[in-house]
């Protein structure tokens, strides 16, 4: 659909910038002490041998990319450094081969652009370099190694020394993906960023990884707001079964099986969590070949007669305390994340009291987001 012409007024408004105030000021800070060192090595370098221009009005626009958005794919070292030398070559080339100024600043800007796409190096201050170089009439080729290189060179290591004091990821780098063993919830990859984005054919600034970044955060956030009348009550299984620490295992491995359980919770006297048993709990602890194991899993269920017993005889000697509980309240947006980075299966539900009332599994937490989503659709 079109635009109307009330939505495209809009788009001419100043967009708001949700930055903090510190990090704001740590930008400015940054732009500050970045371009003092690179004006102040350039203007004792001129000094030494005699060279002017000393400092190009480009490399302004250049430290608003590296201290204020050191993400951006343009604020990169390379695309500083080989921006600006590379629009600086086609002005000087525009500047010496085109006598008319108007044409000359067309093409200098025009081919700046084709080389910097062409050189992986796009850097928007690389257009202003080129368009400088031909309105100063600059022709002497020393321009593109002093100052054009040598300024973005001196900026950029500014920009690595202050962004790394400051714990920004500058140079960027991409932060490998997290590793879970239950990826149900993660519905966009990489992959699939890196083909949306030659699908949009324009450059977009910011990073894939970033990217990814946002949608995660993004899809949580709308969890968050779809969901947050969704508590860990409504989609929990009630008064699961469960055993207490003294329960046999012939009795625990009954339960096991007539239920076709995953995780069979062991509780106290007071119906307090102490610990979880697994059917894979038991079968490590038979041992023995696979053609043995139901043999051996007989053996280990069987109860001794005697008070001395050189095997586990019940539940809690077997347990494991390893599991995780929520609240019976919780906000069930809260708890998408321990399902979707944490590879968590199953999830104890606790009533006010701290004992268990229930238990939610990632089948659970699944029906709830689709019944969530079908909704809003």
């Amino acid at each position: 659909m079109a635009p109307t012409f009330k939505t495209w007024l809009d788009a001419l408004k100043p967009k708001p910038l949700p930055v903090s105030g510190l990090e704001r000021m740590r930008s400015a800070l940054g732009a500050c002490l970045g371009i003092g060192f690179a004006a102040l090595i350039s203007l004792l370098i001129s000094k030494q041998f005699g060279l002017s221009p000393w400092l190009v009005a480009p490399l302004g626009a250049s430290a608003v990319l590296v201290f204020a958005v050191p993400a951006s794919p343009l604020a990169q070292p390379w695309s500083v450094v080989g921006g600006n030398t590379v629009s600086a070559i086609i002005g000087l080339i525009c500047a010496n081969l085109i006598p008319d100024p108007v044409i000359a600043a067309s093409l200098a800007v025009s081919f700046a652009i084709l080389a910097m796409f062409a050189s992986r190096s796009l850097h928007p201050p690389g257009g202003a370099m080129a368009l400088l170089v031909v309105l100063t009439h600059t022709t002497h080729p020393w321009f593109a190694l002093f100052p054009a290189f040598t300024n973005s060179l001196l900026l950029v290591a500014a920009g690595i020394a202050f962004n790394t004091a400051a714990k920004r990821n500058y140079p960027h780098i991409a932060a490998p993906a997290a590793k879970t063993e239950d990826n149900s919830l993660k519905r966009v990859s990489a992959e699939d960023i890196t083909a949306a984005l030659a699908q949009m054919d324009t450059v977009i600034d910011i990073a894939p990884d970033d990217l990814e970044k946002l949608l995660a955060l993004s899809e949580r956030h709308a969890y968050q707001r779809l969901m947050d009348h969704i508590r860990a009550r409504d989609i929990m299984t009630p008064d699961p079964v469960h055993v207490e620490f003294g329960t046999p295992l012939d009795e625990t491995w009954a339960l096991i099986r007539q239920h076709d359980l995953k995780l069979l919770p062991v509780t106290d006297k007071a119906r307090r969590v102490i610990g979880v048993i697994t059917a894979d709990d038991m079968l490590r602890q038979a041992g023995g070949a696979p053609a043995d194991m139901r043999e051996t899993l007989k053996a280990l269920v069987k109860r001794t007669p005697s008070p001395y017993s050189a095997k586990p005889e019940v539940a809690g000697q077997l347990m494991s305390a390893d599991f995780r509980t929520a609240d019976h309240m919780a906000d069930v947006a809260a708890l998408v994340p321990l399902f979707a980075d944490t590879g968590l299966h199953h999830l104890l539900v606790l009533d006010d009291t701290r004992r268990l009332c229930g238990i939610i599994s990632a089948s659970d937490l699944m029906r709830a987001v689709y019944h969530v989503q079908r909704d809003v659709a």
